[in-house]
């Protein structure tokens, strides 16, 4: 399982692109002080990790434990996202409820196999970065 450190350095390096000293700054920490929670020489405190999830919204299961989705993305974004897509006027609009009708059409199994393999390739996008 990976440590919490390697979370952090992953989520630094890969996803924000940002150096230590550039991701001390937004949490109020001092590049050594990054090396050494990523190291696991220094624990990460409730405050540090208090500020990584609001300053770059990171779902807080995820930093602890590594469970759930790396991101947190407010519910009301999330919505707009979906209302977007939905409208008829989106290029995307008639590819959703196709991808949709079919999945309805599918019996159990066949859900619970393009389930799988839809989180699979999640999980494999999110190790990419």
């Amino acid at each position: 399982m990976e440590a919490i450190g390697d979370r952090i350095k992953r989520l630094r390096k890969e996803i924000l692109d940002k150096t230590q000293k550039e991701f001390g700054e937004h949490i109020g920490l001092k590049p050594n002080s990054v090396s050494d929670i990523e190291s696991g020489k220094n624990n990460l405190t409730k405050q540090t990790a208090n500020a990584i999830c609001r300053e770059f919204e990171i779902n807080k299961d995820w930093l602890l434990t590594g469970e759930g989705e790396m991101c947190d993305i407010p519910e009301d974004e999330t919505v707009a996202a979906v209302s977007e897509l939905l409208e008829e006027s989106n290029p995307f609009y008639d590819l959703i409820i196709g991808i949709v009708h079919t999945y309805k059409k599918l019996d159990d199994k066949s859900q619970e196999t393009l389930r799988n393999l839809s989180q699979e390739l999640l999980d494999n996008l999110k190790k990419r970065g």
